[in-house]
């Protein structure tokens, strides 16, 4: 059975994935289509706008992914770099023979190139980076100037596109797993319709997730963009739970014990109980902390990891360790089939934890009780019941 990996968060799941999978699936050949994507909190710290298993039924229907596995909130919840080798080291351990992302790019060779100078020069790029920094610049426009001096800036200029960001990261990964002797391809599929942010022509029907996010935030209408009928929850109360949820641990917590939190460190710790003892709403809290060293996906990602109390010795460790095990969220008959010739025990696909958990490694359970914490969380900002639908409750969707 051939197969083609895609890393994703179909946060919603709109027409360009379904797209995406398509041209996955046409360009690689493969029989089975597998998709590691984010639980209930994404990349940019924020909570998805409806659940995984949701979201995964609606990968399984609508795009026809054969196969949906959750990436570990450790993973999940992180910087590029970090969520791009999580995804890519469970892609390659499940055994994809090629793997498939977005990018922006008009010639993906380009972030091929880009990705091999990334590796091969990256002591001179950080240390030109940290350089810049320490001028005053922010992060990410010292980043961007480093890059330019080895690469050149044409060559930067790629790094300014979100999925382009993800694309060389994913690549950057794929390149060390060839060092290691796994033969892996690497299948960019260049973005169609509007970009990330943006809402295509009324008649086009393709939008972008953030354009889509807001679009859902302000209750328009957004049939159009999405193949499945996802149900989105309004986000106001969410945003207030999650700002009282935080004011509480900051009630009862030191500078010193937040500090101990992934994320927040170097007087975030600070800033944070100076600024929630004031804040109205999180997106004033966000806007409040905000500065040229950390930019706002930073610090959702630190109060999200403060949320869910993940701790910097936690989440380093797992990072570090990686899983040996992952979370099955949807499955068709292609992805059954694969599950059932797959011939390494080592790496399982943990459909029923209560049943399987004593064939799990420590580190794994440990791995998988961070994203059943983090999934009893995001229920508690929905005003769910975390009994009846907690991770030990729900089971994999079968399409």
């Amino acid at each position: 059975m051939t197969t083609v990996g895609i890393t994703a968060e179909y946060n919603p799941l709109h027409n360009g994935h379904v797209y995406h999978v398509a041209q996955a699936r046409k360009l690689s050949g493969a029989d089975c289509v597998i998709a590691v994507m984010s639980g209930n909190f994404t990349q940019r710290g924020e909570p998805a706008v409806c659940d995984k298993w949701e979201r995964a039924r609606a990968a399984a229907d609508s795009a026809d992914v054969d196969l949906v596995a959750e990436l570990p909130f450790a993973f999940a919840c992180s910087k590029a770099s970090v969520f791009a080798s999580g995804a890519v080291d469970l892609l390659v351990r499940l055994g994809v023979d090629s793997i498939s992302f977005g990018c922006e790019a008009e010639e993906p060779s380009q972030l091929r190139s880009l990705a091999e100078v990334l590796v091969s020069d990256a002591s001179k790029i950080e240390e030109n980076r940290a350089a810049l920094m320490k001028k005053g610049l922010s992060s990410a426009k010292a980043y961007e100037m480093a890059v330019a001096d080895v690469a050149g800036e044409q060559a930067a200029l790629l790094l300014l596109e979100p999925n382009n960001i993800l694309a060389i990261e994913y690549l950057k990964r794929i390149l060390y797993w060839r060092g290691k002797g796994r033969s892996i391809n690497d299948i960019p599929v260049i973005r169609f319709g509007s970009g990330y942010k943006d809402a295509a022509g009324e008649n086009a029907g393709f939008a972008g997730a953030g354009a889509l996010r807001k679009m859902i935030a302000a209750g328009e209408d957004v049939r159009r963009y999405i193949p499945y009928a996802q149900h989105f929850e309004d986000t106001a109360p969410m945003q207030s739970r999650y700002l009282q949820q935080l004011k509480g641990i900051a009630l009862r917590s030191d500078a010193d014990q937040l500090s101990r939190i992934c994320g927040i460190g170097e007087g975030m710790e600070n800033a944070i109980i100076r600024e929630l003892r004031k804040a109205e709403s999180l997106e004033q809290l966000v806007t409040a902390l905000t500065s040229k060293r950390y930019t706002q996906a930073t610090i959702r990602r630190a109060l999200t990891h403060l949320l869910v109390g993940a701790s910097w010795d936690e989440v380093d460790r797992m990072t570090e360790a990686g899983s040996s095990a992952v979370r099955l969220l949807a499955a068709r008959d292609a992805g059954r089939r694969f599950m059932r010739e797959r011939g390494d025990a080592s790496f399982r696909i943990v459909t029923n934890r209560n049943k399987e958990d004593e064939l799990l490694s420590p580190a794994a359970r440990e791995l998988l009780d961070l994203d059943e914490r983090a999934a009893d969380l995001y229920n508690l900002l929905r005003g769910r019941d975390i009994r009846t639908s907690s991770d030990r409750v729900m089971r994999p969707y079968i399409g």
